[in-house]
C-alpha cells in the first residue's frame, strides 16, 4: 500500500548570505531560473532488513520500520522564473557527501532547459561534515559550520533516517505536494526523477530496492558511476556495502550511466536491459575527472581527462523523455568483457576497451585510455591516459583535416544515437580541432 511521508514545509530561507551550495546570481540571470532554499522537518523512520529477509544480490530488499526520530532538513531548489517555460519534470537529487561535505548545484547542462532541480540534504555529514574526510573538504565546510546562524536549527538523526528524508522531500515536491508553502512555487509538477552519483547511487539504490516499494513517489531514477553496490538500510556512519543490482521488478523506470571504472564492479549482477531499465556504459571514462594537467612529456601515464559526463547530460533529457512521453532510450552497446573468476576488460590493439559507448576520443583514438588507473600521480579513480607514439599517429591518420571530419562524424553518430545533446555537439568538435592541431600529421 502506498503511503506519503508526512513532512513540513518552511520558506523560502531568507539570509545575509545566498544558500549554501547555490548557483552564481549571474548564471541564474542568465538562464531565468531563480534559487530558493526550504527546511523540511517531520518525523523520520529507520528501516532494518527483516531476519528471514537479509539485503540480497538481486535488489528484492525489504524494509522494516525500527524506529522514528524527528529531523530539519533542507532542499535547495532551482526552478524557471517563469511557470511558462517549465516542462514539469524536478530532479530531485540525493545531494553527493562524499567529500565529507555536500556537492553544489549544477550551474549549466540540461536543467536550465526548462526543468527544476531540487538538491536533498539527506545525509548527516552534508549537515555535520565528515571528520575523517575535512581535510578533503578544505575549502568548504558542511552545512552547520558554512553559515551557523542559517543552519543552526537542522537536525539529523542519524545515518538510517536518510532514506525517509528522501521520500519526504520526494513528496513536498511532487505531484501530489499540499500544504501552506509550495518549494516549486506553483510550478506544475508532473513527475519526479530521482538522481544519484557514486556514493549518491549506492544510498538511491538502496532506496529504490527496499523504501520506493513503501511510498512509491518517485517516478524514475538515474544513478551515475554507480559500482553495483548499496549500503544496508541500517547501517550508520560507516556502512556495510551489499554487492546487489537494482530489482528487475522496479515499476518505474532506471537508467545507470557508468564510466568504465565500474563494469567489473557489476559485471556479475544481473543488470541487463529491460523494458524498464537500461544501463549506458563509457568506454575510456574514469569514475571522476581531476584538473586538467599537462600530459607528461615522455609518454607515461598521465590522468585520464575523458568525462562521462556529456553521457550523463544526454541521460537526463532521456529519462524525461522516457516518463514524460513513453519513450524509452535506445540499448547501447556495452564494454566488452571476458573471463572467468577474475573478469577484465578486452582491449583491441591500441589499448582502449572494446565496445560501450565511444566518444570521440576513443572512436578515434591518439592515446590509451583506462578507466582505472593507478601510478599516474593521481587516484586510481582518476583512470590513466597514455599518448600514442606519433609514428602510430601516423599510421592511422594521414592528415589533421582527415581527423577532424573523423572526429566530427563520430560525434553526429553519437547525437544520432541519443547519448550526446545536440547543443552540446559545437563545443565537443571544437575540441576535436584542438586535439588535431596538436598531431604530428600534415
Amino acid at each position: 500500500m502506498r503511503t506519503e511521508p508526512a513532512v513540513e514545509v518552511e520558506g523560502p530561507v531568507a539570509g545575509a548570505r545566498p544558500p549554501y551550495g547555490a548557483p552564481p546570481a549571474d548564471v541564474l540571470a542568465a538562464h531565468a531560473y531563480v534559487c530558493e532554499e526550504f527546511v523540511l522537518a517531520g518525523e523520520a523512520t529507520a528501516y532494518a532488513h527483516p531476519d528471514d529477509a537479509p539485503p540480497s544480490a538481486d535488489g528484492r530488499w525489504q524494509a522494516l520500520p525500527v524506529a522514528t526520530a524527528p529531523y530539519r532538513t533542507r532542499v535547495l531548489v532551482v526552478r524557471p522564473a517563469d511557470p511558462a517555460a517549465f516542462t514539469g519534470t524536478v530532479f530531485l537529487e540525493w545531494q553527493n557527501v562524499s567529500a565529507g561535505v555536500e556537492q553544489p548545484a549544477p550551474t549549466a547542462g540540461e536543467v536550465y532547459r526548462g526543468h527544476a532541480w531540487v538538491g536533498v540534504s539527506a545525509q548527516i555529514a552534508g549537515l555535520y561534515g565528515s571528520p575523517s574526510r575535512r581535510s578533503r573538504a578544505a575549502r568548504r565546510a558542511p552545512l552547520l559550520d558554512a553559515d551557523p546562524e542559517r543552519y543552526g536549527r537542522l537536525l539529523h538523526p542519524g545515518e538510517p533516517a536518510c532514506f525517509d528524508i528522501f521520500s519526504a522531500a520526494a513528496a513536498a515536491v511532487g505531484p501530489r505536494r499540499s500544504g501552506a508553502v509550495d518549494p516549486l512555487g506553483g510550478l506544475e509538477v508532473a513527475r519526479v526523477i530521482a538522481l544519484g552519483g557514486s556514493q549518491s547511487a549506492m544510498r538511491l539504490c538502496a532506496y529504490a530496492n527496499a523504501v520506493h516499494p513503501r511510498h512509491r513517489v518517485v517516478d524514475a531514477f538515474l544513478l551515475s558511476v554507480w559500482e553495483g553496490r548499496a549500503p544496508q538500510l541500517d547501517a550508520d556512519a560507516d556502512p556495510l556495502y551489499r554487492r546487489t543490482t537494482v530489482r528487475e521488478d522496479l515499476d518505474v523506470p532506471v537508467l545507470v550511466v557508468n564510466s568504465e571504472f565500474e563494469v567489473t564492479a557489476t559485471a556479475e549482477l544481473a543488470l541487463h536491459d529491460t523494458p524498464l531499465r537500461r544501463v549506458w556504459e563509457v568506454t575510456g571514462a574514469p569514475h571522476g575527472v581531476g584538473h586538467t594537467v599537462a600530459p607528461p612529456p615522455d609518454g607515461g601515464w598521465g590522468p585520464n581527462p575523458v568525462s562521462w559526463r556529456p553521457v550523463h547530460e544526454a541521460a537526463l533529457r532521456a529519462v524525461h523523455r522516457w516518463v514524460g512521453d513513453g519513450e524509452p532510450p535506445a540499448e547501447q552497446p556495452r564494454i566488452t568483457l571476458a573471463g572467468r573468476p577474475t573478469t577484465r576488460i578486452v582491449r583491441g590493439e591500441g589499448g582502449n576497451a572494446w565496445g560501450g559507448i565511444r566518444l570521440p576520443e576513443l572512436a578515434v583514438p591518439v592515446a590509451e585510455h583506462r578507466g582505472r588507473k593507478g601510478g599516474t600521480g593521481s587516484a586510481p579513480v582518476l583512470g590513466g591516459r597514455r599518448a600514442y607514439p606519433d609514428a602510430l599517429v601516423t599510421q592511422l591518420y594521414r592528415s589533421r583535416a582527415e581527423y577532424v571530419a573523423r572526429w566530427e562524424q563520430a560525434v553526429a553518430e553519437l547525437v544520432a544515437a541519443g547519448v550526446v545533446l545536440p547543443e552540446d555537439a559545437p563545443a565537443m568538435d571544437a575540441r576535436g580541432a584542438e586535439v588535431a592541431a596538436a598531431l604530428p600529421l600534415p
